[in-house]
């Protein structure tokens, strides 16, 4: 695991000839802001008319990527994606998402396969070229490992008893990979859903921990559906949450892991239905003060419904900001 003082540094020196961040951005006290965006590559046109939607910078920002169907192959760092976030003065996150599409389904690569080394050529590559890009890259591996609609590691239907300690060999084994490419600048997250699906004795989130001396910060998605599901329709009954309502539980017990480690949402964004979108914003951002967050990133995506941030809640949240109610990360800077 990095030090607190290495973990500070790289974030010191991220950004060098752009806006400099402080070690602010991975400790308590400023609130940090965040997109996710689904397509890849990202291009510096797609993420500058991001932010002029979103109408106030972004701290980091949010990426998912695929393996490749065979590991014997180097590849697919994603270095034009990672400049332009860097371009934005944004952390870039990557999403790393250990599985393949073959005939537009889904398919999860096995446990075995990462840890008897198969995908070493495409890991070790992928790490070199994230020590030789050198600036701070946070990947969040296999994320909503608690939800059996990933079941990382295995089949659908071997999802269970053995799925938590297979994420965690699968986790420490990536970070072993890369140390020994020595790529300090990459940081872990650990991140699990808020809610655990199946709900069972093993699908905890604190089953899935790899370690306090593999992972840098704390991680958790959750979203607020309203009553857009139904059981006709999706299979379940869906109903208005709270940000507090979705995060605590999850929050409580992450920190039962880690009392010390940042602790940020990498995904979530509320429903417009009944036009109540920026209103469960702005006590979004008041909850992080009292759950102890270090900030949210909004999934600004049209996919199962459209989470999209909308126009009047961009308005709340640069309101929230000119305001200074809110302590904002590196709060001064302007707004495009």
């Amino acid at each position: 695991m990095k030090s607190a003082g290495l973990v500070f540094l790289l974030f010191t020196l991220f950004l060098s000839g752009c806006r400099t961040p402080t070690e602010e951005i991975l400790t308590r006290g400023a609130f940090t802001w965040g997109v996710a965006l689904d397509g890849y590559p990202l291009t510096p046109e797609r993420l500058a008319a991001v932010s002029q939607e979103i109408s106030i910078p972004s701290d980091r920002i949010v990426f998912f990527m695929l393996w490749p169907e065979k590991g014997n192959v180097p590849g697919g760092f994603p270095l034009d994606t990672l400049n332009a976030i860097h371009a934005e003065g944004a952390l870039p996150c990557l999403t790393w998402e250990p599985m393949f599409l073959k005939d537009n389904r889904e398919v999860t690569i096995s446990a075995q396969a990462i840890l008897s080394g198969e995908y070493d050529v495409f890991i070790t590559a992928f790490a070199k070229a994230a020590a030789q890009w050198k600036k701070p890259l946070l990947i969040r591996f296999a994320h909503e490992m608690n939800l059996s609609r990933y079941h990382w590691g295995g089949t659908d239907a071997a999802y269970g008893l053995n799925s938590p300690e297979l994420y965690k060999q699968m986790f420490r084994y990536l970070v072993s990979q890369f140390d020994k490419q020595q790529a300090d600048n990459v940081l872990w997250a650990f991140c699990p859903n808020a809610e655990s699906v199946p709900h069972a004795p093993w699908n905890t989130i604190s089953a899935y921990y790899p370690g306090d001396d593999v992972v840098d910060c704390l991680g958790v998605d959750g979203y607020n559906w309203g009553t857009t599901q139904t059981l006709e329709k999706n299979g379940w009954n869906s109903h208005a949450k709270s940000f507090d309502e979705i995060f605590r539980p999850a929050v409580t017990e992450l920190r039962t892991l880690s009392k010390h480690k940042p602790l940020f949402v990498f995904e979530t964004a509320s429903v417009t239905q009944d036009g109540c979108q920026h209103y469960w914003l702005a006590h979004a951002i008041e909850a992080t003060r009292t759950l102890g967050l270090d900030g949210i990133t909004w999934f600004h995506v049209n996919k199962e419904i459209d989470w999209r941030l909308q126009a009047e809640s961009a308005g709340t949240l640069k309101r929230i900001w000119q305001d200074k109610k809110v302590r904002f990360y590196e709060k001064n800077r302007p707004i495009k």
